[in-house]
């Protein structure tokens, strides 16, 4: 075989810039060789790419379209609380009112909400890296951005359309702030501004800022305050302005509602609702967890962590870090009654960056023995095998050549075509989106278990008569009551939805009639089932086929075509194609 002289030192050539590139990036992350940063930079490229596929692939959360209603209200010119009833901060939900103004009502909107929320999700890996090469390295920094971003329980819930993923940036640029600039004046007030725009987000953040104040006076002490020079009183002022600062903006919220008078409703739903003595989804001994493991936490933290640091700045980032970690989680279990997976979001990062500078240390020190094993992790560390098994384990629980999101984008185009702007719907949290709600509660645990402790009435049923709302869907959570009313008075017209309507009895009497009820005063139609022209008489009056307006009580149908099964069915339904499933 014959080659080209000048191809032959051209690919040369080629190859040896890409492996002198190779080699600068990978002594820029202090990698151990340039085949770790070629499997470092494949997966975090299969990572994005990956994240980018599920945000349009995985199934949306009920939570999704219950901040996406709040939304369309702001952006019809309702007010939250007032007129659209949610148990969240306003911040997040007012942020993304002009942008869902800008969009309409599209049956796609989750889909569209997911990717324009998607860049936060950028915010939260940059954080994490710097974070990573703050406390350790930038290898461990980059490892950690991958494993974190592979792990299966945080890969999906940071995908969704939830206050939760503004929330958690936010925190993390926080955290980021006050490790990178230490305790000083100007890092307590960028600080504790990004911690009051968390609190406009969410109440939850009363958790995140007690961990950040005692771990970080924690952390002084274990070090000694002179070692970081910092001076008590001067110390004191800085917890002074950033406590300030982080409840600054979630005190001008709240005089804004004041203001506009809508303070009752405020306060009961983000406080009031919120509170159910007694009410919890984990087990009550759970609160002896964070009196046993966190003083446990402080021992390590001064044991492990601050005594093994190179200097009093890096013991501080990684005790202030380790610390966080250790009390926001037990403190989690034990004091917050309603734990839920997105709850994990803000701590999640910074284990991983811990994680990942422990991972590494036990990888490298394997690495140094001559071993099978040893060969290996010299030029693919133990993280990347983490981040392999993270991503088949997340691709085969929730896998994306399956859409998840069908169903609510047929449900929100099913509402739109059967309904008009002015029409009430009864749903659990607002899945239908674009349209009022007859009954202003939301189905979620605090409201189920309010009622159920006869705290708050259940009249979703009379609702529903009062604003003649004939469309409904019937959520798993949905009170028994609401459930058996929908059950009763409702026929399933596809995608989920239910038309206001039943079927007429089979048996007839000897004349051909047959008695029905009516429960939502509405213009019906009497149909067959088989699409077939149906004729008879109803309530005494001759009857063609045409929609006739029927009030609440019984009423008599007498059948003269050769129709067999029958449905009485909301006039509208029937216009816009709908018939019974």
């Amino acid at each position: 075989m014959c080659l080209v002289p000048g191809g032959s030192k051209t690919a040369v050539d080629s190859g040896g810039r890409w492996n002198r590139w190779a080699q600068r990036v990978s002594q820029r992350f202090g990698m151990s060789s340039p085949a770790e940063w070629i499997v470092a930079a494949a997966l975090l490229a299969l990572l994005v790419v990956f994240k980018i596929i599920n945000t349009a692939r995985y199934k949306f959360d009920t939570d999704e379209s219950q901040h996406l209603h709040v939304i369309w209200g702001w952006a019809r010119g309702f007010i939250q609380y007032r007129d659209l009833c949610d148990n969240h901060m306003p911040l997040f939900q007012i942020l993304f009112a002009p942008i869902y103004g800008l969009i309409g009502d599209r049956a796609t909107i989750l889909y569209e909400m997911r990717f324009i929320l998607l860049p936060m999700y950028g915010v939260i890996m940059w954080c994490t890296y710097r974070i990573g090469a703050l406390l350790f390295s930038k290898r461990a920094g980059l490892w950690a951005v991958i494993m974190a971003g592979f792990y299966p329980g945080y890969h999906f819930c940071s995908l969704e359309f939830r206050t939760d993923n503004l929330w958690a940036p936010l925190w993390l640029l926080s955290v980021l702030v006050l490790v990178e600039e230490g305790l000083t004046m100007r890092a307590a007030w960028t600080a504790g501004l990004l911690m009051g725009l968390c609190f406009g987000v969410s109440m939850k953040t009363s958790l995140l800022l007690l961990s950040v104040m005692i771990s970080g006076t924690v952390t002084v002490l274990l070090i000694g305050p002179s070692k970081l020079g910092i001076r008590p009183k001067r110390l004191g002022l800085v917890a002074l302005v950033y406590l300030a600062n982080a409840l600054l903006i979630p005190g001008v919220i709240m005089l804004a509602f004041v203001w506009k008078g809508i303070w009752p409703a405020f306060r009961y739903w983000v406080f009031e609702n919120n509170i159910v003595p007694g009410l919890r989804n984990h087990p009550a001994w759970w609160i002896l967890i964070f009196p046993i493991t966190f003083p446990v936490v402080i021992y390590a933290a001064r044991l492990i962590i601050i005594k093994r640091a190179p200097d009093p700045v890096v013991a501080f980032r990684r005790g202030f870090v380790f610390l966080i970690w250790g009390f926001y989680v037990p403190g989690l279990w034990s004091f917050w009654a309603q734990v839920s997976r997105q709850d994990y979001l803000p701590y999640q990062p910074l284990a991983f960056v811990l994680y990942a500078g422990a991972l590494l240390a036990i990888s490298d020190h394997l690495a140094g023995q001559e071993t099978s094993l040893g060969k290996i992790l010299r030029r693919v560390p133990a993280p990347a095998f983490v981040a392999g098994v993270q991503f088949l384990v997340a691709l085969f629980a929730h896998p994306f050549w399956v859409d998840g999101g069908k169903h609510e984008t047929d449900l929100l185009r099913a509402t739109s075509k059967l309904t008009d702007p002015g029409d009430f719907v009864l749903d659990q949290k607002g899945e239908t989106i674009f349209r009022q709600r007859c009954f202003s509660p939301i189905w979620e645990p605090m409201v189920v278990e309010r009622i159920r402790r006869g705290l708050m009435i259940d009249n979703a049923a009379q609702r529903c008569v009062d604003t003649r709302t004939c469309v409904a869907t019937k959520g798993k959570d949905m009170s028994a009551t609401a459930t058996r009313f929908v059950e009763r008075n409702y026929l399933p017209v596809g995608a989920g939805l239910y038309a206001v309507g039943s079927f007429l009895p089979s048996a007839r009497r000897e004349d051909g009639s047959v008695d029905f009820d009516v429960v939502i005063p509405a213009a019906y139609k009497v149909i067959a089932t088989d699409s077939s022209m149906v004729c008879g008489r109803l309530d005494g009056t001759p009857y063609e086929g045409e929609a006739r307006l029927l009030s609440p009580g019984r009423h008599v149908f007498i059948l003269t075509s050769k129709s067999s099964s029958l449905a009485v069915l909301w006039a509208q339904a029937v216009d816009r194609g709908f018939k019974p499933k």
